[in-house]
């Protein structure tokens, strides 16, 4: 008989890393943002000795699963802490950090949690309004796994001076690791891409029946928001709408406003239906998802 855990072996040392998405202020909104995002992640990494197995910027925060020793996941945690601070502070946003930076680092214990959190973070822009594939997204592993690579120019292209200027990092990259005209390591460079195609996913096939099963696993999960509302609002333009209704109404940002006030804004903008979910709402309005239900008398 079949071991029916072999598929599903415990594994030690690895991390699912995010910092806190319900925040209000965006960390990554430019494009210029991002790619920094990107490399810090990258670059961080490498010099906690750590491997990267899927990275994702989103627009208030990012996802991240990486292999290391605990010690080091909290010594990249710091860097990633301090980095995004000076960066901000440097460019003159220090609002974005006025609230210190909270970053969480999971660990996973069985190869189906890993390939479960993977997935997790692969979509997650997908959850977030992103309308292509998750592959097309710019900021994440993209099509690292199995599609055709995105080709760049190799780091040892660049003399030692140009790479700390462009990388905004004195530590001596790896020659071989690839960058895009936008100045952005390129994911393929860095990700463990033999332990994911020897360990977790070891084809195309595999990778897309265990997507396709995790989508049904998330649709029974979801299936309460999933028929209250007609389609995904894109958070950005979500969050910009319920910026200018904390404006129009209380003359100051939504986070500054008490509890009662992102209620009342909530609620305007639940009964004039909008197209978003119950958990989008509260997390843009930084209030629970169980409070705004019994508010609007919805049935979880």
């Amino acid at each position: 008989m079949m071991d029916t855990n072999y598929y599903n072996k415990k594994v030690s040392d690895f991390f699912h890393i995010y910092s806190d998405g319900t925040r209000m202020d965006v960390l990554f909104e430019t494009d210029e943002d991002c790619v920094f995002g990107m490399n810090l992640l990258a670059v961080s990494a490498f010099q906690c000795h750590l491997e990267i197995i899927c990275p994702e910027i989103m627009k208030t925060h990012f996802h991240l699963i990486i292999k290391g020793e605990a010690q080091q996941i909290r010594k990249f945690a710091g860097e990633i802490k301090r980095r995004l601070t000076g960066y901000f502070h440097r460019d003159g946003r220090r609002h974005i950090v006025k609230d210190a930076i909270q970053i969480v680092s999971d660990p996973i214990c069985s190869e189906e949690e890993l390939r479960t959190k993977i997935i997790y973070v692969f979509r997650n822009c997908t959850e977030a309004g992103f309308r292509l594939l998750p592959e097309e997204y710019p900021w994440g592993p993209g099509h690292s796994f199995f599609h055709k690579r995105k080709k760049g120019k190799p780091i040892s292209s660049l003399s030692y001076r140009e790479q700390c200027r462009l990388f905004h990092t004195r530590t001596k990259l790896p020659a071989y690791w690839e960058f895009d005209d936008q100045g952005m390591l390129l994911p393929s460079s860095y990700i463990d891409l033999d332990f994911f195609h020897t360990r977790i996913f070891q084809s195309t096939r595999q990778f897309l029946a265990f997507l396709n099963v995790k989508k049904r696993d998330l649709a029974e999960m979801e299936s309460a928001d999933a028929r209250i509302f007609l389609e995904r609002k894109d958070e950005d333009a979500l969050r910009k709408e319920i910026g200018r209704y904390s404006q129009q109404l209380h003359g100051v940002p939504v986070r500054n406003l008490s509890e009662a006030k992102r209620l009342s804004i909530a609620t305007k903008m639940w009964t004039e239906r909008k197209t978003f979910s119950v958990k989008q709402l509260a997390r843009l309005t930084r209030l629970s998802p169980e409070l705004l239900r019994t508010v609007l008398h919805i049935q979880p």
